[in-house]
């Protein structure tokens, strides 16, 4: 696998005489001094404007990146996500603050190379490294295209076909967790009325491993990730590059795996987070509770509670959980009934209206009514009703 030494970035930097740039309309390559380059200067020139050329256009949607061959998109796709906005520092308020360096070109074979890259500011003379990466190059005709190093670094692996689902793993991985997770995809898709797709499912040891595997050797935003996942899509095809499966005896976490699926339809900034956790309750449970568990935790609230004022807590986001940092809110399980019993009368469609409904209770209750009758005077009757139907 191709590695990256940070220490080395930093001190190479600062000792910096002088730099070879050639300048694009939105991007700056700079190569670091150091850099052994080829030794045809046709092959460099033509190399570094392409790579220009492939960073110029990582803001755009991935697929029309010109500089990506429709074979290498699905995987290049996951990196170009890491790669988007990461010239911008919402610290120092400058969308240009980080840099590109190349600081390593290495010949692969007489069409194929390594660029291994990274991006940095200053501030007060100090070195501030935002993310280090390694791309593949192949030259093609007049010009070079550019792919992440995947297949490369899982050229070892074994690989299971299941249906639509290509499974990617090391030896001793327990392909029954990889199973029940597309499972679990594959129903809440089918909530979501999402189509169905082929899946490629690679499952690494923890995040880091899944960062290096597409070619992120380092990047600030995920110090201390330990496990954490990365999706790509295009064309039909969804790609998964997991950091959990292999390493958590128990497999995954269907409450995230609800607002993951939710979010290949509804982007976060257009949810209602309250219905959101409320089907990541009733569908996913929650701090590793089933739905069934939660619903008995909220019934011995509701026993100490007879004369509850369901609207004041729900506005107050009223936490009955009985163990410190697991969180059960009231507004999240009375939308859990609620989506329960309006899936069962009138399907999914209503739902998605009252998860897009906007950010605050303000814009909840209006389509609350909307969709049950519901309104805020009639509130706590009607939930008190929903209630006493919870066995």
């Amino acid at each position: 696998m191709y590695k990256i030494s940070v220490k080395t970035i930093l001190i190479s930097t600062l000792s910096i005489v002088s730099l070879y740039t050639l300048k694009a309309q939105t991007s700056s390559v700079q190569i670091l001094q150091t850099t052994r380059l080829p030794k045809d200067t046709t092959i460099t020139k033509t190399l570094i404007k392409s790579f220009d050329g492939f960073l110029s256009l990582k803001e755009k949607p991935n697929n029309q990146n010109t500089f990506v061959l429709p074979q290498n998109l699905l995987a290049t796709s996951a990196l170009l996500d890491e790669l988007k906005d990461i010239e911008k520092s919402n610290k120092f308020k400058d969308d240009n603050f980080y840099k590109c360096y190349v600081n390593n070109i290495l010949k692969l074979n007489d069409t194929e190379y390594l660029i291994q890259f990274y991006y940095m500011g200053t501030h007060q003379n100090k070195p501030i490294l935002r993310a280090n990466y390694s791309i593949l190059a192949q030259k093609r005709n007049h010009q070079f295209y550019f792919y992440s190093p995947l297949h490369q670094n899982t050229v070892s692996w074994q690989t299971k076909t299941i249906g639509n689902n290509t499974f990617y793993f090391k030896n001793n991985f327990e392909i029954s967790k990889a199973l029940a997770y597309t499972s679990k995809i594959a129903e809440y898709d089918s909530i979501l009325n999402i189509p169905k797709q082929s899946t490629k499912l690679y499952c690494a040891e923890n995040f880091n491993e899944v960062l290096r595997l597409v070619g992120v050797d380092f990047k600030v935003d995920y110090n201390g990730y330990s496990h954490n996942t990365l999706i790509a899509n295009e064309n039909t095809t969804n790609l998964i590059i997991d950091g959990v499966l292999a390493s958590n005896p128990e497999g995954f976490d269907p409450h995230d795996l609800w607002h993951s699926r939710l979010r290949k339809i509804l982007p976060a900034e257009k949810t209602y987070k309250p219905v959101d956790e409320g089907c990541a309750f009733l569908f996913g449970g929650s701090w590793g509770y089933s739905w069934e568990e939660i619903l008995q935790k909220f019934k011995r609230f509701i026993a100490l509670n007879p004369d509850a004022d369901w609207i004041t807590l729900y506005n107050e986001g009223k936490n009955y959980g009985d163990e410190i940092n697991k969180a059960l809110r009231v507004d999240y399980t009375l939308n859990a009934l609620l989506v329960k019993k309006i899936n069962a009368e009138k399907g999914f469609s209503p739902i998605l209206k009252l998860l897009s409904c906007g950010k605050k209770n303000e814009d909840y209750f209006p389509v609350l009514e909307e969709v049950t009758g519901i309104t805020k005077n009639n509130f706590n009757q009607n939930i008190a009703k929903l209630i006493k139907q919870i066995k």
